[in-house]
């Protein structure tokens, strides 16, 4: 290339980068300029009233301010093209040391060839080899380019997300801004209803005005009566839901009216409400007549307004009238009528069949001829006979157990219109299914609540670790079998039983916090477990819920799991494959049977997949089961062989085997690379469209709330007045509450959700107060006022506890963590006395049984099993002091209760209950039942101290907050009462059967009648259950309905000291299996302490739940034969003293917050026989005193 030309191609380098940089800073001012012009003009035009005028006066300075820029910051900076010798100067300037050599060379290129020499040529050669190190495309600020480049995306991205933000902000604001002509706008106007019309002498008359053409905030009503020369001037109110529309009641009119409305300045027609002599609705009542499969008696519903029932239902309506009335008639909104017919001088009655949701009004004529159609519209809406609502309240989850312990499972349902059976399905690893009927209704009238339980006697199933059962329970509706609702699926899990196990996992874990490894590591088997339970929950669930889902919608989860089981599958290949390279399979017996097991496992997942591929998933759940089991077998050998490692050296450094560490690497790197994809069927999941209607319900409730909070600060002002329109506004907003809770519960009852339905009763609750606040006096109404807000911010609460997967995990507030440790202490007591009982009837055993081999055999085993059980105090004292300690922490809240706290955890520590514990767990362990006994006795006394002081902890927390305390108690009181119902409804209908016809039933029975074997083997550890604390082991805090190692109900004593079972089938009709009835009785004798500890400030209900107490104990003790005095004692002496603490704390609670009918249970609702027996039982007190 010839010298000139090169050098003019540096400089044309220069030129380009010159105009990029105009064009990135002309775009940054453009656009910058554009997108903040365009916010200030869709924000002034954002309103449907703005003149076209002005819009056309915006667009004009929106487009010229754009112009303007671009012309300013881009034209004009282009077109002054700079010559080649301003930018040879230009490069001077950056690079002095060039001496003007560029400049003079271009000078001499551009001067003609006539006047050039060789003198030029040498000048050009002379520049370029002086810049032949500049970089002539750099020479423009590189830092201000690229400031301007970016500026220049993040305006044109803010344009864009500008845009789109506006459309949904200000919906008017960019239409009107590209609109290209006028919108035909409505000339303003208002349209006012009822308009002229005629009505009768004190009616409430509701006028309502929509305005069009116009965005009018506020709107006022001008009214003249008859007898005042003068217009008066009323505000209007707002109707939220229908914007924008304004209305006025007139109430108890008496005389002409005339009015019209006014707004800006749009005033309306001037109307007339005339007054004539016609009839009007004074009083509806409503006499339901429900179909005979509901089995529920004719209800009356006086001062009636909705007509809310099951569809079939008939209702007798009669209307009562202000005049003598000649005939009637129901309209309704879908254009059919109803004749109403004369029953009474001023009534009128029709049969009403509830079969469609609509709306309705009544026509009445008088005796003159006169007649009128009411404005007010009432709504009929016709239920469908829902299933029931049926879930586990104990355990409630999956739950690890050894194969000695007795697992107490609770199984509680409802139902609009009875429970007539309630059952409970188990299975163990993937076997046959078995079936236990723990209810069935045979009265006429079914319970709309039952619960009952059931006790796993895991050691007559002859398990192993790795071992699992799988159970479920199901609910049928009283009166339609096809109704039905099953729980999720639970499993109980087998684990090991070995003090050297929870020892060797100890070490493991100090070792693994001094080697910087190890720990967690017992999760990596367990997550291929958890993965396949998944599976099998979704499984279970998808057949469950079949209906709910389109059948696409049904295929697509099948499939979905079907790839997630061969995921699974896939992870479990690799872990085999990478221990057959490793040269593991074989390194130990306990890897090469795990490696065995892991096969297992793989090979029953292949036809799993295959099945629901199929769309097969009932065959392909027992496949799915087997693969379980073999993972959960994988699971213990693997912990087995980390505790092992553990034991030797602990989890890192190079002091553990080599082998173990490698098999948990593999674990490890396998779980890590594959997750669970699972994720579309969850436990207790709502539907997208269930979530959407609670989402819905949310949002209504809230706007409740505010316009209920909008209303109590009117009535508080000094001097309010519009009490008529208040009154309105109440009764809007109580049957809009009762329709929130009518949808509630259909929703509770499609999805089986228990929280959905405590939250369907919140609202009840709050449309009952609701319904009080148009009542009483005027301090009366404020206080249903406030009891409506606190009922509907509960609903509230528990909707968007719902929506977050449950309540959290945050752990509550400091009150609410020292309740439950108050709680967990008591029930830590009691299983410690339970322990020590069972210890000294041990030790009586052993001095019997001197010289007999088999028989120490036997005692060395319940010693082992005693061991363990006081294993599990020692971790629950753990829990507890970590429970306590999480209280203390919390000082901000409550500083005497965070000390309080602080001193209970101290008295732990110093005490050291934790070790105490240990020590008679291994005295146990070693025989040395004495000095086991000696700890015990030590233990107890320091728990029952421990437990005063989280008590004083607890009461400081609460401090007066003794509502709160009193509804806990109250809430409990109601349970615990209910389940007591329930157990008595059992054993009523059990009492008819004969022991003939039991042993006849037990021969089908799953877990029926056990061969001696099982029998004696059971023996030791049911022996002298019901010794002088009473009741048994208690569930475990955060593990409710733990073990129950309790004895038999009704024992009888064989000649070696020792309690003897008789074991008969537990189901309806049959004979009362004794272990089955002391498990639930000492669970509720559990409960009745609980409640007691609540209590404890009150002397009165304390003297009151410990004669339940004693009583509950006595009819344990005396078991259970079948008489129905026994029955009629269990009324008496039980449930109606707690109906009657029941309604005590109702009182207190009523007097506290100064309310009435705070709760459901109220004395006019008590049956006319559990009032005679309320009453003859607090003349039995006074008459003690």
């Amino acid at each position: 290339m010839r010298p000139n030309d090169e050098l003019l191609q540096k400089i044309s380098q220069v030129r380009k980068r010159w105009k990029a940089f105009l064009w990135v800073r002309g775009l940054a001012w453009a656009l910058g300029v554009l997108a903040a012009s365009l916010a200030v003009a869709v924000a002034l035009a954002d309103s449907p009233s703005v003149p076209y005028a002005a819009l056309t006066a915006l667009r004009l300075l929106l487009v010229g301010a754009v112009a303007f820029t671009v012309w300013r910051a881009l034209v004009v900076p282009l077109r002054r093209t700079p010559t080649d010798v301003q930018l040879a100067r230009f490069v001077e300037e950056k690079n002095p040391g060039l001496e003007e050599r560029v400049v003079s060379a271009v000078e001499a290129i551009q001067k003609p060839k006539t006047e050039q020499s060789v003198f030029h040529y040498l000048l050009v050669k002379d520049a370029l080899e002086r810049t032949r190190n500049v970089r002539f495309g750099d020479q423009i600020n590189k830092r201000k380019f690229n400031a301007f480049a970016t500026m220049s995306g993040a305006f044109g991205a803010a344009l864009l997300v500008g845009l789109y933000v506006a459309s949904l902000f200000f919906p008017h604001g960019v239409p009107n801004l590209l609109a290209l002509r006028p919108p035909d706008r409505e000339a303003p106007k208002v349209t006012v209803t009822p308009g002229d019309v005629t009505v009768p002498k004190g009616e409430d008359v509701v006028i309502q005005a929509v305005f069009t053409g116009i965005d009018a905030e506020r709107a006022e009503i001008r009214l003249r009566y008859d007898n005042s020369p003068e217009w008066e001037t009323s505000l209007m109110d707002v109707v939220p839901e229908n914007l924008p529309t304004y209305r006025h009641v007139i109430f108890n009119i008496q005389g002409t009216v005339r009015y019209y409305v006014d707004a800006r300045g749009i005033r309306s027609d001037e109307f007339t409400i005339r007054v004539a002599d016609l009839p009007r609705v004074e009083k509806l009542t409503y006499t339901y007549n429900y179909p005979a499969y509901s089995g529920m008696a004719p209800k009356t519903e006086e001062d009636a307004l909705d007509m809310v029932a099951v569809k079939g239902t008939v209702v007798d309506v009669v209307v009562t009238g202000s005049q003598p009335l000649s005939r009637g008639q129901i309209v309704f909104a879908d254009g059919k009528t109803i004749p109403l017919t004369p029953s009474g001088d001023k009534q009128v009655a029709a049969k009403v069949t509830v079969d469609r949701n609509t709306t309705f009004r009544i026509k009445l004529w008088n005796t003159n001829g006169g007649d009128y159609l009411g404005q007010e519209e009432y709504a009929m809406e016709a239920l469908d006979d829902q299933k029931p609502i049926i879930e586990f309240t104990k355990p409630g989850r999956d739950y690890p157990a050894t194969n000695l312990e007795e697992v107490f499972t609770e199984l509680r349902a409802e139902d609009d219109f009875g429970v007539n059976a309630l059952d409970l399905y188990y299975s163990v690893n993937g076997g046959e299914e078995k079936k236990v009927e723990l209810f069935r209704n045979r009265s006429q009238e079914s319970p709309k609540e039952q619960s009952a339980s059931h006790t796993f006697f895991l050691e007559e199933f002859g398990l192993k670790p790795g071992d699992f059962v799988m159970y479920y329970g199901r609910a049928t509706d009283s009166r339609n079998p096809a109704n039905t609702a099953q729980t999720d699926v639970y499993f109980i899990e087998v684990r090991p039983f070995s003090r050297d196990f929870y020892q060797g996992q100890e070490a493991g874990q100090r070792g693994g916090q001094r080697g910087g490894g190890g720990g967690g590591q017992n999760d990596s088997a367990a997550a291929l477990a958890r993965r396949q339970k998944d599976i099998i929950a979704g499984t279970t669930n998808l057949m469950r819920d079949k209906d709910k889902y389109q059948p696409k919608e049904y295929t697509d989860k099948l499939h979905a799991l079907a790839e997630a089981q061969a995921k699974l599958k896939e992870s479990a290949e690799t872990v085999v494959g990478r221990m057959v390279r490793r040269e593991l399979a074989d390194e130990t017996p306990e890897i090469k049977q795990l490696t065995e097991n892991l096969k297992l496992a793989i090979e029953q997942m292949d036809p799993a997949v295959e099945h629901l591929n199929k769309e097969a998933p009932q065959t392909a759940l027992p496949y799915e089961q087997k693969a379980l089991n073999h993972l959960m077998i994988v699971q213990s050998l693997f912990t087995q062989v980390q505790v092992q490692r553990g034991a030797r050296g602990g989890g890192g450094g190079g002091g553990g085997q080599q082998a173990a560490q490698d098999l948990a690497d593999l674990f490890e790197l396998e779980l890590d690379q594959s997750k669970n994809q699972y994720e579309t069927i969850q436990r207790g999941e709502l539907s997208q469209e269930a979530q959407q209607q609670v989402e819905e319900t949310l949002d209504k409730i809230r706007d409740i709330i505010q316009r209920q909070q909008k209303q109590m600060e009117r009535r508080a002002q000094p001097g309010a007045g519009g009490g008529a329109s208040d009154q309105m506004t109440t009764q809007e907003l109580q049957r809009e509450v009762e329709r929130l809770q009518r949808q509630l519960e259909t929703l509770s009852r499609q999805n089986n959700d228990p929280q959905l339905q405590q939250a369907a009763r919140d609202l009840q609750q709050a449309a009952r107060n609701l319904q009080q606040q148009s009542q009483g006096t005027a301090q009366q109404q404020q206080q249903a006022a406030q009891a409506a807000q606190q009922a509907l911010e509960r609903a509230q609460r528990r909707l968007q506890q719902q929506q977050g997967g449950g309540a959290g995990g945050g752990g509550g507030s400091q009150q609410e963590r020292l309740a439950q440790a108050q709680q967990q202490a008591g029930r830590i007591l009691e299983q410690q006395r339970q322990i020590a009982s069972q210890t000294e009837q041990l030790n009586a055993a052993q001095k019997n049984a001197a010289g007999n081999a088999a028989q120490q055999t036997q005692l060395g085993q319940q010693a082992k099993e005693l061991a363990g059980q006081q294993d599990n105090v020692s971790d629950e004292l753990a829990a507890l002091e970590q429970q306590l300690q999480s209280a203390a922490n919390a000082g901000r809240e409550n500083r005497e209760a965070a000390d309080r706290a602080r001193a209970a955890v101290s008295s732990m520590r110093s005490n050291q209950l934790e070790a105490r514990s240990a020590d008679a767990a291994a005295a146990l362990e070693n025989r040395n039942l004495n000095r086991a006994i000696q700890r015990q006795g030590e233990i107890q006394k320091m728990l029952s101290q421990l437990e005063q002081q989280i008590g004083q902890a607890s009461s400081a927390a609460a401090g007066n907050n003794r509502q709160a305390q009193l509804e806990n108690a109250l809430n409990r009181t109601g349970e615990i009462t209910n389940r007591i119902q329930s157990m008595q409804r059992r054993l009523g209908q059990q009492q008819g059967q004969q022991p003939g016809q039991q042993q006849g039933q037990q021969q089908n029975n799953p877990q029926g009648q056990q061969n001696t074997g099982q029998q004696n083997r059971g023996q030791g550890q049911q022996a002298n259950q019901s010794g002088p604390n009473g009741g048994g082991q208690r569930d475990q805090q955060g593990q409710p309905g733990g073990v129950r190692n309790g004895g038999q109900f009704g024992p009888t004593v064989g000649p070696n000291g020792r309690e003897q079972a008789v074991d008969n089938a537990s189901r309806p009709g049959g004979y009362v299996d004794p272990r089955q009835l002391g498990s639930e009785l000492r669970e509720r004798l559990g409960e009745l302490r609980d409640l007691r500890g609540i209590l404890s400030g009150d002397r009165d209900a304390v003297a009151q739940i410990d004669r339940v107490i004693n009583r509950l104990e006595g009819f344990r003790s005396r078991g259970f034969t079948g008489d129905p005095e026994e029955l009629s004692r269990i009324a008496q002496e039980i449930i109606d003293p707690l109906r009657a603490l029941e309604l005590e704390l109702s009182r207190e609670l009523q007097v506290l917050i100064g309310q009435e009918n705070i709760r459901s249970v109220q004395e006019d609702e008590l049956p006319s026989e559990a009032r005679k027996y309320i009453e003859e039982y607090f003349k039995r007190i006074g008459s003690q005193k």
